[in-house]
């Protein structure tokens, strides 16, 4: 029973196998939208789009394919294999250096004294892995056959540390606004925790100070910069700068800069009874300067939905205006009840509401990681290309002597670029005063 369930995770097909589920994996988080690096709005749309993929997405946690079950328990079923695998190469590679193999290859028969036959072969760098009643076998470069040892350590560690990140992770991103505060416990905009990590809660208040877009003249972004501080309880403050590619790391956390950002316009609405509804509207920043940015709101306390759009500049000439253009379409079960521009400080008549432009400042997304696992992963990488060097850029070469009567059989054999290292053997032959046969 054993031997068939070790067999059956040694199996090549096995492997192969659990590789491809893998990779399938990998497939289905590049196809799907994963909704932690997928904006909501971008979310809304491809579920609008795919109505009848949303169950299974649902279902299947298609949406967050890291952190579902059955991938780490893919993770789990690969790692275990490995496991066993890692430990069949060290009995094998234990074999290679010390056993007492023949070398195979070619072997023929010299006459020559057995010291200094073996003083020659030492000469080269052999060194005696085994005696028997069979004869001497001599290595060179014996941790060549720990090489694949390595290999599979390698992925070992590299598997197992990405289970434990499936398993413990914490992602969260808020989408902060100038100037605004976000307390410890808040909900964050989008939130990814692995299966066994608890809620992902900030050590510390955090405020956006400011943000910074820079944008090259094809109007694609050149730079996106934030200074965010942090608010402990005592009301000490620590202030940090952020960027893409700039990264911090604050109380064990990792701070990214998202790549998300735009305006966000404080709206008030008042209603022909005098009632006020006051919005934030956050659009993500348009592509082009000549190109609106969209977004869907619903008004709070009302049946009715705002469509936004807006230009980064209402002259279509910069893309880091201060002077854009907002577009409101109030909707009513698909029905336009009105539609108005706006620049700052205006207003205007939309539906049953007088709406006013009151501001417009920076918000832009903040990625929090608090993540264990990552040191084993670059580990891993190491010793998978330490594994990869001893196999290819080392291998092992041996002579197996024998003594038959006067003479002695002699074989030796390369593990890999044997013509490369044929001149050990030549060397041997020379220094008992014998030449390479025919």
């Amino acid at each position: 029973m054993m031997l068939s369930f070790k067999r059956f995770f040694l199996s090549r097909k096995t492997i192969l196998a659990l590789i491809l589920l893998i990779l399938l994996s990998v497939v289905i988080g590049y196809i799907f939208p994963q909704r932690f690096s997928t904006a909501p709005s971008v979310m809304d749309e491809w579920k609008e789009a795919h109505p009848f993929l949303v169950p299974w997405v649902e279902a299947l946690g298609l949406g967050h394919v890291y952190s579902t079950s059955w991938f780490a328990a893919l993770l789990f079923v690969f790692l275990f294999s490995l496991v066993i695998s890692t430990y069949e190469q060290i009995k094998i590679s234990t074999k290679k250096t010390f056993g007492g193999l023949p070398a195979g290859g070619e072997s023929f028969r010299i006459i020559a004294e057995e010291n200094e036959l073996i003083s020659a072969i030492k000469t080269q760098g052999y060194f005696r892995a085994a005696k028997n009643e069979e004869g001497y076998r001599f290595v060179k470069r014996p941790w060549g056959y720990w090489g694949n040892v390595l290999l599979h350590i390698g992925i070992v560690i590299t598997i197992a540390s990405s289970l434990l990140i499936a398993l413990t992770q914490k992602r969260g991103v808020l989408n902060l606004v100038e100037g605004e505060i976000t307390i410890p416990g808040a909900p964050w905009a989008a939130e990814e925790n692995g299966l066994m990590a608890g809620k992902f809660v900030l050590p510390e208040a955090v405020r956006l100070e400011q943000v910074i877009a820079e944008f090259w003249e094809t109007d694609d972004l050149k730079q996106l910069t934030s200074a965010i501080s942090f608010i402990d309880p005592q009301g000490r403050i620590n202030k940090y700068t952020l960027a893409i590619n700039q990264t911090i790391d604050y109380r064990g956390l990792r701070i990214y800069q998202s790549y998300n950002s735009g305006d966000a316009f404080f709206v008030k609405f008042v209603d022909l009874e005098g009632g006020r509804n006051g919005v934030i509207l956050q659009i993500q920043s348009p592509s082009k300067r000549d190109r609106a940015s969209y977004g869907n709101f619903h008004l709070e306390g009302t049946p009715y939905l705002l469509k936004a759009k807006y230009f980064a500049d209402a002259g279509k000439r910069s893309m880091d205006s201060t002077n854009p253009l907002l577009v409101l379409r109030l909707m009513d079960k698909g029905k336009v009840l009105g539609e108005i521009n706006l620049r700052k400080g205006e207003s205007d008549k939309i539906g049953p509401y007088t709406a006013s432009f009151l501001e417009a400042s920076k918000w832009a997304g903040i990625i929090f990681v608090d993540i264990t696992g990552m040191p084993g992963i670059f580990l891993g990488f190491f010793i998978i290309i330490a594994g990869s060097g001893l196999t290819y850029f080392m291998p092992p070469s041996e002579f197996f002597v024998r003594r038959e009567g006067n003479e002695f059989s002699i074989a030796w054999k390369a593990t890999r670029f044997e013509s490369f290292y044929k001149e050990e053997f030549e060397s041997v032959l020379k220094d008992i005063g014998k030449d390479l046969p025919l």
